[in-house]
């Protein structure tokens, strides 16, 4: 056995060779020499096809503004027109506030209204727009693929002298590696093509950098608005991170072009326009945390979490974060009709759960029931809220063994909170939009950002929004982003 276990792996290395000899080829965007033997350029934006539902649905749907989206979609088929290959784009801007912007095979680009209210003008747009189609220019989501799968044949050959089954390792990989995080020299290869993209399309090639140098301060506000001294907590911030080298690389970029600063197309007031009014934060389709509270006036329910507890949302799920790790995770989900919500909680949601206690009570008029359970290194109440006979909502509450009952009280209150809201009070709840105001003569960055609807850090949001940096200051005229309700 020892002696066919040599052959195998001696096979498995001429194999993987060939593959190489077979896959190198030079990309025309980038010059350089790639191995994508795996996945041809009709096989990637197959997979790109398939995955275009199951990201819109992932985001939130599509943000219903036709304006915008023209718009978004009029830049990119701009600097697609500049670029390397000729690609016919589908451009979406997803309904999120998640800082995000990314590309697919098969010419999918997609851009969140989050980072739009973070862009300052259609250079900056043009500039992230043009990075990502650089990602599938360079082919680096095939690069990705080509990793993963090469990894999981070489572990398949030898499983099969061992005996382990990892078919489905390799049939697994799927759409994963075109979504994973891009290697570090794919970053500045993508920032060096959109540069490159940004000089030829007529935009002011500097605009790269800066968007740069305002996520990074993004970032770093995020993580002090959470209370953390690392990171932040964005998917674009996760998957680009924004390093100085970088802005400098892109800035040095820039000058090699040979067009000066501010020479370029910025359009900063064309720009401004198209993201006047747009949605900031959370959507009404979404549900709205208001500090404390989580409110969603489409479904016609609100909580609150308790003090020291902070409440974020997500489309899958609403969390309530608290002291020493102890968590809540709020979602709903359906049930049939006539089913006891007991039984629903004992059968369906925990049924592969061992529970305990298992007791009904009412909640605020409606039927309830909860149970205790083991969940990983949690103590965790399981409690399901029937709405109506077909939809409940669920809390997953949970905290460390060591902490005991200190946070009991707070997560009941924070059960005991949900309530029905009557269309009146739906009718109340507005969410946060961006405004573009001119500056008035005389008028400070302190005293236009008192204007921004949030209970704190509202000059420092204020700043981080309009890219500037700490001692800059407003002239008069200009037109500047806040967010109002």
């Amino acid at each position: 056995m020892p002696k066919l276990a040599g052959t195998w792996r001696h096979l498995a290395v001429i194999g993987l060779s060939l593959f190489s000899l077979a896959g190198c080829a030079v990309n025309s965007s980038t010059g350089s020499m790639q191995f994508v033997p795996l996945m041809s350029e009709a096989e990637e934006a197959r997979v790109g096809a398939e995955t275009h539902p199951k990201i819109v649905k992932a985001y939130g749907g599509v943000y219903d503004n036709d304006a915008l989206g023209g718009y978004v979609a009029g830049v990119v088929a701009r600097i697609a027109a500049s670029s390397d290959k000729r690609v016919r784009y589908r451009t979406t801007v997803l309904d999120s506030d998640v800082v995000n912007a990314f590309a697919l095979p098969g010419g999918y680009v997609y851009v969140t209204r989050g980072l739009l209210a973070l862009v300052n003008d259609e250079a900056e747009l043009a500039g992230v727009l043009g990075h990502e189609i650089g990602h599938v220019d360079a082919r680096h989501s095939a690069q990705r693929q080509t990793a993963a799968m090469g990894t999981s044949i070489l572990g398949a050959v030898v499983g099969a002298v061992v005996g382990n089954d990892v078919v489905s390792q390799v049939l697994g990989v799927g759409q994963k590696g075109f979504l994973a995080s891009y290697s570090r020299d794919q970053e500045y290869e993508a920032d060096k093509l959109g540069v490159r993209t940004l000089a030829r399309s007529g935009y002011d090639p500097f605009a790269q950098a800066d968007f740069l140098h305002s996520m990074d301060a993004e970032m770093k506000l995020q993580a002090r608005l959470a209370g953390s001294q690392s990171g932040g907590g964005t998917s674009w911030f996760a998957s680009h991170p924004p390093t100085p080298d970088r802005v400098r690389a892109a800035r040095a970029e820039a000058r090699a072009s040979g067009i000066a600063p501010g020479k370029g197309r910025r359009n900063r007031n064309d720009y401004l326009s198209h993201i006047n009014g747009m949605i900031y934060g959370d959507s009404p389709s979404q549900g709205i945390v208001d500090g404390n509270r989580f409110v969603h006036p489409q479904l016609r329910f609100s909580f609150s979490a308790p003090k020291g507890f902070r409440i974020s949302n997500s489309t899958q799920a609403v969390m309530v974060t608290g002291p020493e790790k102890t968590i809540a995770k709020f979602d709903g989900a359906t049930k049939p009709a006539g089913v006891p919500v007991a039984s629903y909680l004992a059968n369906s949601w925990a049924r592969n759960v061992r529970i305990g206690n298992l007791r009904r009570f009412k909640l605020n008029g409606m039927n309830a029931a909860s149970a205790l359970a083991r969940v990983n290194n949690y103590n965790a109440k399981l409690v399901v809220i029937e709405y109506s006979p077909t939809r409940v909502y669920r809390f997953l509450l949970g905290t460390l063994p060591q902490v005991g009952g200190r946070y009991d009280k707070a997560l009941q209150s924070l059960v005991g909170s949900f309530h029905r809201i009557s269309k009146a009070q739906a009718s109340r709840v507005k969410p946060r939009r961006v405004k573009i105001v001119k500056v008035r003569s005389g008028q400070t960055v302190a005293s236009v950002a008192r204007r921004m609807a949030f209970s704190s850090y509202r000059e420092q949001r204020f700043r981080v929004l309009n890219g500037l940096d700490a001692a800059q200051t407003l002239r008069a005229g200009e037109r500047v982003k806040i967010i109002t309700r």
